[in-house]
């Protein structure tokens, strides 16, 4: 029989480490081969006890995707996606061998997308909760989400089973949305906006101007609370990124902004080999590269810095091409950027935190020769 001494969570984030050890009863062991799909594993055992960090595999097979979303919102469809990139159950088959047997244990594991840091972790991690809001939270109830009107939101659930019904009830405008049904076990994205539409032109979830709390319902009892503050609309830069809770985040950031182009001399060519009269120069160039980069500011809340501050370690980060709302999203809307330079500073209890970004675009190309 294949003991575990030490093994991950029921749900674990996939960019921490998740070490597990595990002994045999089997006499004379020699080494551990764990299997994941066709890719083998070998480990051996220090004083009978087998040690291994399944990170590395994980945050492979769980980011096929290179944290791309896929998913174009089209509300005269669904307000609700399933996205199962954001999730993996690993299953590998783990067996202990000695000269002429082995036995084997086949462990099920759940991982989402996301990271944690040591402060706080510990206690959230005592809460254990199979359904969750992939959103920032201190005890996998209460959730933070702020709302752009005119522009594509989101938020994400994962672990709602199979065939289970579940409702948003907002409890600011005495509301409720429709039911649904997981289709499959996994992620589910909840949209706000398409881009060119609103929730609330159907009255999905009936959301005031204000803060809405909005209560998540699953088979009938009540699992989290989700309070999202809906912002009017404006113009902006608006950044789409990749969070630490593994789903995506939205912000607008203010419309004025400082656009700077660089460029940069390839090489000079010499030549005009000929008498003066006959030539109009003696050298050119190869050609230029250049760059350009946005530099953006926002102000945000104590209560909105978990949730914006993800921007400065994410590994994606995406620009809306239009800086004016109500343009519904498609695959050309959003863009590619790199957040080269960000710094924040704030104090606990401001309500006037200020963030400053700077941006560099896609490359701009030019004629060289």
């Amino acid at each position: 029989m294949i003991n575990f001494t030490k093994q991950p969570l029921t749900i674990n984030p996939a960019y921490n480490d998740s070490i597990i050890e595990y002994s045999s009863t089997l006499t004379g062991v020699t080494y551990s081969n764990i299997y994941v799909g066709t890719n083998v594993f070998k480990t051996y055992p220090i004083g009978g006890i087998f040690t291994y960090n399944l990170k590395p595999i994980v945050s492979v097979l769980i980011n096929e995707n290179q944290f791309k979303d896929s998913i174009l919102p089209d509300f005269t469809a669904a307000y609700v996606y399933e996205d199962n990139t954001l999730n993996y159950n690993l299953q590998p088959v783990i067996r202990v061998y000695n000269n002429s047997t082995y036995e084997e244990t086949i462990p099920s594991w759940q991982f989402i997308k996301s990271v944690e840091q040591l402060i706080g972790y510990r206690e959230k991690s005592e809460v254990e909760k199979s359904i969750r809001v992939l959103l920032p939270t201190n005890n996998k109830t209460d959730y933070f989400l702020p709302y752009f009107e005119g522009y594509p939101t989101d938020f994400a659930i994962y672990g709602i089973p199979e065939g289970a019904t579940y409702y948003f009830r907002n409890i600011t405008t005495i509301s409720q949305s429709p039911t649904f049904t997981g289709e499959t076990f996994g992620t589910q994205r909840v949209y706000l906006s398409d881009g060119g539409k609103n929730e609330y032109a159907s009255n999905f979830l009936g959301l005031s101007t204000t803060e809405n709390l909005v209560e998540l319902w699953v088979n009938g009892s009540f699992n989290s609370n989700i309070t999202i503050k809906r912002n009017n609309s404006r113009s902006g830069v608006y950044l789409k990124w990749f969070n630490n809770s593994g789903s995506y985040s939205y912000w607008l950031f203010d419309p004025v902004y400082t656009e700077t182009i660089q460029t940069k001399t390839l090489d000079d060519l010499n030549g005009g080999w000929d008498n003066l009269q006959n030539v109009s120069a003696t050298s050119r160039i190869a050609g230029k590269s250049a760059s350009k980069t946005l530099k953006v500011s926002t102000r945000y809340t104590s209560q909105e810095k978990e949730y914006i501050t993800s921007i400065l370690t994410s590994p994606m980060v995406e620009m809306y091409v239009s800086d004016k709302p109500f343009n519904k999203t498609d695959i050309n809307k959003f863009i590619g950027v790199t957040i080269n330079d960000g710094s924040t500073t704030n104090t606990n209890k401001s309500t006037n935190n200020k963030m400053d970004l700077t941006i560099t675009l896609p490359a701009i190309y030019t004629q060289t020769l």
